[in-house]
């Protein structure tokens, strides 16, 4: 404890305190340089990438640009993508000396996967296909020794959730296995979780939250067949994506949950189409909500609303989290400040009633994940977020059902549905097997 004027004890005031877990935050996000894994140091990951789409090229970029993992394999269900996501990395590879994808590792088809995994040159996988094959794709990886990124959500419905769970359950410590949740890996959230945690704002009555962007490229092209169209289309249909509620604002929920260090109990709300009428390839019945307006019961009856859409509206962004306590409240803002903020300041301190905790920055935050990532394979502390990802994607999922049904649902409830999507394709008539670059 530090001394005062007098040199006696003094007691720690709230810009100490602030001080204190700004300077943990900040520690936590330190990743140790590569001296410090050893003899594991010396050799590079091998990254194995299931699903050849934007997420797929834009995670595999990040960790080439922040680890020195090397991309070794490539596997998609078209082979149009893995030609131009091989092109891509290959250049990587020039730019840094190392050389090309093997031809032997370019897998297409909707059971490459199974190859991929079990190619000798992957260490690594990152799973980026369309949701409703997460846990299919995530067990075959860990299945074959694999470490795993698994993109979010980690699945689209209750089955596959559950499933997920057993899956960590059954090999933690024996690697690796991150969800692509890379909110909690930067440095504003970071600090205003820590000081909601530590009770900064007393105890939370209140939450809202929201996430409000624009419609999404369509993917399809004129001659295309339905169920080409509908696979690339993939982020509009309910089963392969979850609905926009799961596969995209799942974000947010996961803050939520953060905060709350819980999830929620019931839920209600509702969802709709005001603008997106159809989307080509996607059977009506299938057509993801382009809004939700939810409520979110969590423990002690705190509720939590949350709204969102996904439609053109003039470039209109806006995504985040308000908190309210019994001492102050605290929100965040993607790409902006994340902020606690004080009802009142205890007398005789001299402390602004509102502190920055840092600025949201998940550019940033995505390659300290992914760094992360890699520490923990080569330090042999492996990673488990399973479980975290899976209550996070339940908690949408839940809101969902509450949506489409009219109706409260409780999270016991969800849980004892065992709702399981049914695709209702043939997905081996897209064909298979080696990737031919000629």
């Amino acid at each position: 404890m530090k001394k005062d004027s007098t040199g006696k004890d003094s007691k720690p005031t709230r810009r100490d305190f602030v001080k204190t877990t700004a300077a943990a935050g900040a520690g936590l996000l330190i990743v140790p340089s590569a001296t410090a894994f050893g003899s594991a140091a010396n050799s590079s990951l091998g990254l194995g990438i299931i699903g050849c789409g934007g997420r797929g090229n834009y995670d595999g970029g990040e960790f080439v640009r922040n680890t020195d993992v090397r991309v070794t394999a490539l596997m998609d269900v078209f082979e149009d993508r893995v030609g131009a996501t091989r092109a891509r990395f290959d250049k990587m590879a020039e730019e840094k000396g190392q050389g090309k994808i093997a031809e032997a590792n370019l897998f297409k088809g909707h059971r490459g996967y199974e190859k991929l995994v079990q190619s000798k040159d992957v260490d690594l996988v990152l799973v980026t296909s369309p949701p409703y094959f997460h846990p299919d794709h995530l067990e075959a990886a860990v299945g074959a020794g694999k470490h795993v990124y698994l993109e979010k959500p980690v699945a689209t419905d209750v089955t596959g959730c559950l499933r997920v769970k057993n899956i960590g359950k059954k090999y933690d410590g024996k690697v690796s296995m991150h969800v692509g949740f890379q909110k909690r890996y930067d440095e504003g959230y970071r600090g205003m979780i820590e000081r909601i945690h530590a009770g900064e704002i007393g105890d939370i009555v209140l939450g809202q939250s929201f996430y409000f962007t624009n419609d999404l490229g369509r993917q399809n092209k004129p001659g295309m067949s339905d169920l080409e169209a509908r696979i690339r289309n993939w982020v509009f249909d309910r089963a392969l994506s979850g609905d926009i509620l799961v596969e995209q604002n799942i974000h947010i929920i996961d803050i939520v949950n953060w905060a709350m260090k819980s999830h929620p109990v019931k839920a209600a709300g509702t969802s709709g189409r005001a603008l997106r009428k159809q989307v080509d390839g996607i059977p009506a019945d299938y057509l993801c909500s382009d809004h939700f307006i939810l409520t979110y019961t969590y423990p002690n009856d705190v509720h939590v609303s949350f709204n969102s859409n996904q439609f053109k509206n003039k470039g209109y962004r806006k995504q985040g989290e308000r908190f309210f306590g019994s001492k102050g409240a605290a929100e965040s803002f993607q790409s902006g400040p994340a902020t606690i903020n004080y009802n009142q300041v205890e007398e005789g301190q001299k402390v602004a009633d509102k502190i920055d905790t840092g600025k949201v920055d998940l550019h940033l935050a995505v390659g300290t994940k992914m760094k992360a990532l890699v520490e923990s394979i080569k330090s042999g502390k492996f990673d488990n977020q399973c479980e975290q990802g899976a209550d996070s994607t339940l908690t949408t999922i839940l809101g969902r059902t509450a949506a489409y049904s009219g109706r409260e649902v409780t999270w016991d409830k969800m849980i004892k549905s065992n709702e399981k999507w049914d695709l209702r394709l043939n997905l081996d008539s897209l064909g298979g097997g080696a990737v031919s670059m000629k």
